[in-house]
This record gives C-alpha cells, sequence and structure tokens, in this order.
C-alpha cells in the first residue's frame, strides 16, 4: 500500500468514524420573558455590573437604585390567523389531509419555527388556517360562527414588526443612556427587578422583587410594553422553573420528573412559541412559571442533577411536549380534546386510580358519581401539595351569574347543557340557550372561564332558576385543577412518596414513551 493509499484510506476511515458517531446535542442557549412593564421599571444590581447600549456601555454601581423610562414611538404590528389544525414539517400528508377537511375554506398555511441544531429533532410545525384578520376581534367573530358549526379553532397571533421607542436609564438626576436599539444589563452576581407583575389574569395576581442572575435586555416588544429578557441555558433555567412549577419540598423523584417534563416541553416547543416576538418562552402559565433565583436553587440543583439532558421520546424519535397539570382530578386528559391539535399517543388519558380499574368518564352519570364519591387516587393523598384540589366547590350568585350573562351576550341564560365530556371527565362542548339566540362553547378553558373561573370544566352543577325558569346562579362541584393533560403534579408527588422512581411516575403519565439522555 503505497503512502497516499495509506493516507487516503486513514482519512476515509476516521470520517466514516464520525459519521457512525452519534452527535450529541448540546445544552441550548434561550432566552425568556421574565417581566414586562408599561413605560418604568426600577432595578438594583447588588454587586454591582455593567449596562451595554450599541456602542456604549458604564457601569452599575452596587446597591444603586436605577431607573428605565420608556417612550413608545411606534406600536407594534400584528395579524391574526385562525387556525384549524396543524402538523410537523415533514407530515405533508396529514397537512393534505386538514385542508381537505376544510376544503369549504380558503385555507393558508403558516410555518413556525427554525432548522433545528445539530444533535436535535426537527420540531417545525406547519399551522393550517382559514382566515386573516387585521384584528382579534374579527377573527373571534369568525370563531364564535365556527363553533357553532362544531369546529374548533384558535386564534394565531402573527408579530410582523415590534413595538419602537426611546428607552432612558437614570440614577437619581443623572442619565446615562438615552437608547433607541434596548438596554442590555449584565449583573456581577445578579439583578433585582422592582415590582415585577406575575399571574396577570389569575386570581393570584400580584407583583413582587425578582432576582436574575444572567444578562438581561430591555426594549420594547410585541405588546407595546416594556419586556425583559433573561438570557441563559436551559438547564439553569430548568433549575428555577422545577420549584416554581412544583413544590420544592416535593419528594426527590417527583422533583426529577418535573424536570424531564420541563426540560422536553421547553424543547418541543422552542422557536414555535412567542414567534418573532424577540425571545422563547415567557416565564408565566402560558409557557412556564419561572420566578428567578429563589433559596431552594442549590437543593434543586443537586436534587435534579441526575436527569440533566433527559427528556421523554415519543414513538417518532421526536421530543415529547411533555405537559402537565397541577390535579387531574382522577383521570388525565387526551391533548386533542383539550386542544386543536392531532392526537398524541402519549398523551390519551390515564387513570390516577390506585386500584379501581378504568371508569367511562364520558358518560354524564358516571362523570357526576366520580365526582361526588371519588375513589382513592394518586392526587387525593392527604397531606400532599396540589391534593385539596383533588374535589372543590364553588357557588356563583346572582352578581357573579350577571357577569357570566354578559360575557356569553345572548341575553338572560335560560338553559345549559348538551354537555360533551372526554375521557378525563373534563367537558368540552357546551351549548348555551338565552333569550337572544344559541351558542356553543368549546374547549375545556373557554368553558371554566365563562362560568366564572372554574379550577377545571370536570364538574357537575345545579342551577339556581328564578319564577320564569332563568338561570340566576350556580353550585358547582368540581375535579381537578387544570387542563388534565400529561403528568399531575399532585399525582407524581404521591407516587414519589410510595418510593416510585421518577422514570416510574413518567412512564404512567406518559405511556409509551421513552426516557432519553439528549446531551
Amino acid at each position: 500500500m503505497n503512502k497516499t493509499f495509506r493516507a487516503t484510506a486513514i482519512c476515509l476511515g476516521i470520517l466514516l468514524a464520525l459519521f457512525l458517531k452519534p452527535v450529541s446535542a448540546e445544552v441550548p442557549q434561550v432566552k425568556i420573558r421574565v417581566a414586562q412593564y408599561e413605560k418604568t421599571l426600577e432595578f438594583v444590581m447588588p454587586d454591582g455590573g455593567t449596562w451595554v447600549s450599541g456602542k456604549k456601555s458604564g457601569k452599575i454601581q452596587p446597591g444603586k437604585l436605577y431607573r428605565i423610562d420608556g417612550t413608545i414611538k411606534a406600536k407594534a404590528l400584528r395579524r391574526y390567523h385562525l387556525m384549524v389544525g396543524s402538523a410537523g414539517i415533514n407530515k405533508p400528508e396529514l397537512l393534505n389531509a386538514i385542508e381537505k377537511k376544510f376544503e369549504a375554506f380558503k385555507t393558508h398555511r403558516f410555518q413556525a419555527g427554525a432548522l433545528p441544531s445539530l444533535g436535535y429533532p426537527d420540531n417545525r410545525i406547519v399551522f393550517v388556517g382559514v382566515g386573516i384578520f387585521e384584528n382579534e376581534t374579527q377573527a373571534c367573530e369568525q370563531q364564535n360562527k365556527l363553533a357553532t358549526d362544531n369546529i374548533s379553532s384558535w386564534v394565531f397571533i402573527e408579530n410582523i414588526k415590534l413595538a419602537t421607542g426611546h428607552i432612558k436609564l437614570t440614577t437619581g438626576k443623572q442619565t446615562l443612556i438615552n437608547s433607541t436599539s434596548g438596554i442590555q444589563l449584565v449583573a456581577n452576581k445578579f439583578t433585582t427587578l422592582k415590582k415585577a407583575e406575575f399571574a396577570k389574569g389569575y386570581s393570584w395576581h400580584g407583583f413582587e422583587d425578582r432576582h436574575f442572575a444572567e444578562k438581561l435586555t430591555i426594549n420594547w416588544g410585541a405588546e407595546d410594553l416594556l419586556d425583559c429578557v433573561e438570557h441563559t441555558d436551559l438547564e439553569k433555567l430548568i433549575i428555577g422553573i422545577v420549584p416554581s412549577e412544583i413544590s420544592a419540598k416535593a419528594p426527590p423523584a417527583a422533583l426529577q420528573a418535573q424536570a424531564v417534563a420541563a426540560r422536553g416541553e421547553m424543547l418541543s416547543k422552542k422557536g414555535v412559541r412567542h414567534l418573532n416576538e424577540g425571545y422563547d418562552f415567557c416565564s408565566e402559565q402560558h409557557c412556564q412559571v419561572y420566578k428567578g433565583i429563589q433559596a431552594t436553587d442549590k437543593a434543586i440543583a443537586a436534587s435534579i442533577r441526575c436527569t440533566r439532558g433527559q427528556l421523554m421520546q415519543n414513538h417518532e424519535g421526536g421530543i415529547l411536549d411533555a405537559v402537565y397539570g397541577a390535579n387531574c382530578g382522577g383521570h388525565s386528559s387526551a391533548n386533542h380534546s383539550i386542544w386543536t391539535s392531532n392526537p398524541d399517543p402519549h398523551l390519551q388519558g390515564v387513570s390516577d386510580c390506585i386500584t379501581q380499574s378504568e371508569i367511562d368518564l364520558t358518560d354524564e352519570k358516571t362523570a357526576a358519581n366520580f365526582v361526588l364519591s371519588p375513589p382513592a387516587c394518586w392526587c387525593s393523598t392527604a397531606n400532599v401539595e396540589g391534593a385539596d384540589k383533588f374535589r372543590w366547590k364553588k357557588v356563583l350568585n346572582s352578581a357573579d351569574w350577571h357577569k357570566v350573562e354578559a360575557a356569553a351576550a345572548i341575553g338572560r341564560i335560560k338553559e345549559i347543557g348538551s354537555f360533551i365530556r372526554e375521557v378525563s371527565g373534563r367537558i368540552i362542548s357546551m351549548k348555551i340557550t338565552g333569550e337572544n339566540g344559541e351558542k356553543t362553547i368549546l374547549k375545556e378553558l373557554p368553558i371554566r372561564q365563562l362560568l366564572g373561573g372554574l379550577r377545571s370544566s370536570f364538574f357537575t352543577v345545579i342551577w339556581q332558576r328564578d319564577p320564569s325558569g332563568f338561570i340566576t346562579g350556580a353550585e358547582f362541584s368540581g375535579a381537578g385543577w387544570g387542563h388534565g393533560v400529561g403528568m399531575c403534579q399532585t399525582g407524581a408527588q404521591s407516587m414519589a412518596l410510595a418510593g416510585h422512581k421518577f422514570n416510574t411516575i413518567l412512564a404512567h403519565y406518559y405511556p409509551g414513551a421513552k426516557l432519553k439522555k439528549l446531551y
């Protein structure tokens, strides 16, 4: 063998070895919107740091109070798509089937996501829509018309252009920079954002000082507000998400299951959520709750370290969107019944009963009995955080009911019924009959929002009526808290207390999915 041939053979061997060697993915960098302010915010860096805007920069003095004031120049530009289906970019046959189903409409496609990084599955998705509108009101009007024909849809917001304006950084009477390109804050240890708003639209809405250790950028965003965006890596983010989403006092196996689920949900949606908004995720319930640096971080990091890079892999080798909820109420839900999505074989709902066999909760009488006389379930175990949400009651008085009538907008309500329940017992369709017409409400979240903000749509109800037969109030008896799809966080804690490992917990709530280490 001559030297040239030998060298060529060696090079080919190396290339072949590299080709055959499994590609190891790297920890992804992520951007998460951690706070929004209307036009003014204040912050402190206890150990100091720097600010940067374009080519200019300066020092942030330790412990000193700084202020950012924004003046908007041009509002954000958005369009509203009414979507009726979606599929992965690699599933043209499914997309064609969706379009054929809605061939009576003029359909269009919208692609979300980006080319995957090395070692990651392709999570790009294509939405199929039946209309594009200049404002949300028009889109919602068409959505209501489709619901009357029992067609489920959702409004997707396309962000065309972010808002623009000035941002001024000051301390005391001193102006440090007046920028049109945003300001980046880099702390030596962490930045404290004063009075950060959280849980907007929920009963636990409030404001609190929150601490963030990574880089923060502040600029005008897609909602005409000042967006504060943290730049970090996914593993650091997961440490903060776990105690924000589940009790920091949960058993280690439950914390580990939560970490795996959260990691998979984030990675399955990265590049698809908050498209063209300047960040990957928000720190609220819409994505996953994240409160920044917490006192429990070191303990959480030690507890979940064994799960680093692990997630749930679906039957097609992709990343499972491992969604989860607070308390399933005794049975988890099917994803396509709760949302307008394609059925996922790993998210079709499982019984959370400890001993009882499968039960048909789509039957009205059976569902009512299950709510009022439940068997022992993992999510009903006493002294576990969230077990108090297993069963609940809520009463709507006449004042509350007037709000329901105003939201329904069909006059005084004579009847609410024609319930359709999915596998978990949650109501996903109901008809309202009023003095000015009828309306069909689809999907569990709009149903519980309309009926006074119920914990779930798995309920039985006694209506209060006036002498004319119109409804004037209601007494709800319900089960669970949240949508119910995927892992039940209360049940996971109970299973962990009973000695089950995190992989067993995940296998229970995501049947058929496999645990995989991505990096």
